[in-house]
Parts: structure tokens; sequence; C-alpha cells
């Protein structure tokens, strides 16, 4: 590979004329001679910061579970560990494990067959299913939903206040007035991250966040994941999403929920065990 190494008077020389040029073009743009280039703005997301909870928020002790109700069926057996705020866990395992079943024992959609889940009596969670895009009223703008639904949590707002909400998961111009229908899967999404907000929660579950996200987005996300001061589970399959923001990696299997960390066993380990495994 050729390597160029520029003196000290190259270099200088260099800067003297990039600087040069942008005068040039800065006058030329100030001239109306071209079009000014105005860079992208970065995506960001947001969720407010809620106050802290005394640990432990969640807490399972010796939990199993079936549909059925059965024995036989059991798809969690002896289910015992904590979550609280300061929680950052990234859920994998195969299809059909129950990933989806474990964090609907966690909001109390579903209740164990055997042992106890308890829960602080403050905690608040907020939930995106992977289907939650389907259920919004296509009918409807977004910003018009995002009133009817949370009019009643904050009734003194104004509807610079809604454009705000939408705005800040990136829902902007006439996305934010014209019909739901009308709107990308990836925008819906990001309704939905917005409504998620205004719930202020504790915790944030998450089940496959990234459907239909660019890399841009899941970025922005990942960030705000990091930002935000409650706790967070994730189920996914998106190991860009996972490197960025998992403290801790659990694998559902054979019944268990396995804590990966524990055993030093990195996402990248999981990821390079999958590959092996594919083949």
């Amino acid at each position: 590979m050729d390597t160029f190494i520029a003196s000290a008077g190259t270099y200088a020389n260099l800067v003297r004329q990039a600087k040069s040029k942008q005068k040039i073009i800065d006058k030329m743009e100030a001239a109306g001679l071209v079009e000014k280039v105005d860079m992208p703005k970065v995506l960001r997301f947001n969720f407010e910061d809620v106050p802290k909870l005394p640990p432990p928020n969640i807490a399972f002790n010796e939990v199993a579970f079936s549909y059925s109700g059965l024995k036989k069926d059991y798809l969690y057996q002896d289910l015992s560990f904590g979550i609280d705020m300061d929680s950052r866990i990234a859920i994998v395992g195969d299809n059909g494990t129950g990933k989806s079943t474990l964090l609907n024992l966690i909001t109390g959609q579903l209740s164990p067959v055997e042992g106890t889940v308890s829960k602080h009596p403050a905690l608040k969670l907020a939930k995106y299913s992977q289907h939650s895009a389907d259920q919004l009223p296509y009918d409807k703008s977004p910003i018009e939903h995002l009133e009817a639904t949370y009019k009643s949590k904050f009734p003194e707002k104004d509807i610079q206040f809604w454009r705000q909400q939408i705005g800040r998961f990136g829902v902007t111009g006439a996305h934010q007035t014209g019909p739901i229908s009308q709107l990308s899967d990836g925008l819906r999404n990001r309704v939905v991250f917005a409504m998620l907000a205004l719930e202020h929660p504790h915790i944030l579950l998450l089940d496959e966040p990234t459907n239909h996200l660019d890399m841009e987005s899941i970025d922005s996300l990942a960030i705000a994941i990091k930002e935000f001061s409650g706790g967070v589970v994730i189920v996914s399959h998106d190991f860009r999403l996972i490197s960025q923001v998992a403290q801790e990696l659990w694998e559902v299997k054979d019944k268990k929920v396995i804590n990966l960390t524990k055993e030093d066993i990195t996402i990248v380990d999981y990821k390079n065990a999958l590959a092996k495994r594919s083949k």
C-alpha cells in the first residue's frame, strides 16, 4: 500500500488551500451563485429521566410457566433473578424458546404457574412490542393520536407540546399531521417510541425494537437507551443494538434464563457460536 507523508511545510500549504477554498465557497453562497449545502441533522431520540426507585424493582422467585398450566409443558422452570433501574439487559435465544413470554411475565400480562413475580409498588413499565406499530389508528395523524391518548395526563398542553414530543423521535413536518397510514413502517415505530417516552417509565421493555429501523435510527435508539436513567430489557436479534447498550447478556435455553455475562461470554462470543452452529 502506498503511503503519503507530508512535510510540515506541505501540510501548512494544504491547510491554507483548504481554508481559501472554503472562503470562496462561502462568498459564492452569500452572493447566491451556488446553493448552500446544509448538513443533515443528527437524529436524536430521547427518553426523559425518571426518579430512582430502590432495588429490586422486579424480582422473580422460583418461577415456572406454561400456557397449559401443566408441568410437562413448562417453557420456564426455577427462574430467580432481579431487574432494577440500573439494568441494561439483552435477552437472546432461539425462536420459540419463550423470550417474548418472559417479557409478558415481567409486565404481569401472564402469571406464573409456580413461584412469584414481585414488583416495587410505584414501578411503572412501558413495553414496545414488534406488533405495536400495527395497533396504531391509521386514520389519525400522529399528533391527533398522541393528544387523544395523553390529553388527560397533560391537560394543559397545547399543540406545540405534541409536536415536540413526536419531533424528538424524528417524526417531523407533514409526517406529524398526515394520516398514520401514509407513514413508513420506520416512522410508525418512531410514533410508538414517542408514546413510550410519554409514559415516563422506570423500566423499558423492548421486544425486537429495531424492526424496520435504518442504521441511523438504531444508533439513535442506542444513544437514547444509554442516556436513559431507568432500566432497559431488550429482546432482539440485532447485534448492532445489543453491542452498544447491553451490560448483561441473558440466553433463554432449556427452560432457563442463563446469564452469559457471568460466564464471561460476550455478545461477540455468542454471535460466533451462532455462526458455527449454523454451519
